[in-house]
């Protein structure tokens, strides 16, 4: 396990912005309790929010590989792993998919990520090769627990079937076993909307953190890239956002 590294202190601002627009029409949500669409932007239909793959029956419970010499839970990253149905992101369609410890959904056949979640904001962040969803890209420690793990479930009949990834209890690396957080990405057949649902962010020690300080959330693919949040008081508990394609 790696040494303690310093930690950053950050001051609270105000709160979440209820709902913007992104580029190219796209829907960036705020906090559930105050979702709505943005003037201008496209009709999503029925959206999702957070959904608990770890409860779905016929989930898997994701392995990882350690990507340096710490161990797979801290520093983490699946094999790639089928797509149950192919997924269009930006201009490229997929048919692989990988998950890190630390917040990341990526795409291809050659599994990646960032060490410690690190992102250089804006998006796109060169470090990332492949198209990848920084779903909650951040220092995560995955929980040893019965109730707790990185677990992924389709869900739904063809064509309107959904592949849920859920981060359940993981930690902040910086908030040792005194943190809590919980969140999940839903990728939609067909529409190819990417919904991100934010359960839980605890941090009793640091609770800047619960305010999103402590995460990047985005996707890019190449030198395009879309955030929606770096490292900013964005992405508390409750918040939803819904990527369009």
């Amino acid at each position: 396990m790696r040494h303690f590294r310093a930690v950053i202190c950050v001051t609270l601002f105000a709160g979440v912005a209820a709902c913007v627009a992104g580029p190219d029409d796209e829907v960036e949500l705020g906090t559930a309790e105050a979702a709505e669409t943005a003037p201008g932007s496209q009709s999503l239909g029925t959206s999702t929010g957070f959904i608990d793959a770890c409860a779905i029956s016929g989930r898997t419970v994701a392995t990882f590989n350690p990507t340096t010499e710490y161990d797979a839970i801290d520093e983490g990253v699946t094999a790639a792993l089928t797509l149950p149905f192919s997924f269009k992101l930006f201009s490229g369609t997929q048919t692989k998919f990988w998950i890190t410890t630390n917040g990341q959904l990526g795409f291809g056949g050659t599994p990646a990520g960032s060490t410690f979640g690190r992102v250089t904001c804006p998006l796109a962040d060169a470090r990332f090769t492949t198209p990848v969803v920084l779903v909650y890209s951040a220092d995560l420690v995955g929980r040893d627990g019965e109730d707790a793990g990185v677990c992924y479930a389709t869900i739904g009949s063809a064509p309107n079937r959904q592949l849920v990834v859920t981060w359940k209890d993981s930690f902040f690396y910086d908030a040792w076993l005194t943190s809590h957080v919980t969140f999940s990405a839903t990728l939609n057949e067909g529409t190819n909307v990417i919904d991100v649902g934010i359960d839980r962010v605890e941090a009793s020690d640091l609770p800047a953190l619960e305010s999103g300080y402590g995460a990047a959330l985005g996707k890019q693919s190449g030198k395009t890239g879309y955030t929606y949040s770096c490292f900013q008081a964005r992405a508390p508990s409750g918040t939803v956002i819904h990527y369009t394609p």
